[in-house]
């Protein structure tokens, strides 16, 4: 899949990164359909936010279906916005 990529102020790279694996019982796999980054991206991007730091993926407000989850939850549906 891929990922946009933070590696520094003003540095950033499409790269190709792994699936995601669930590794704990709360973790789901969604299928991101649409994304797009935020306020808080862009001051990162800027360098503004020194906490990040080089290899972080950016871009965090998806809309996808979920494809895989460990627990079900039925407030959940299958198509989700977060």
């Amino acid at each position: 899949m891929k990922a946009l990529v933070y590696h520094g102020p003003g540095k950033k790279s499409w790269e190709e990164k792994a699936k995601p694996l669930i590794k704990e019982p709360t973790d789901a796999i969604v299928n991101i359909l649409k994304t797009t980054i935020c306020g808080t991206d862009l001051h990162i991007l800027k360098g503004d936010v020194p906490a990040v730091t080089d290899g972080r993926i950016i871009g965090h407000e998806g809309v996808g279906i979920m494809m895989k989850q460990e627990i079900r939850y039925p407030i959940l549906k299958k198509e989700i916005m977060f």
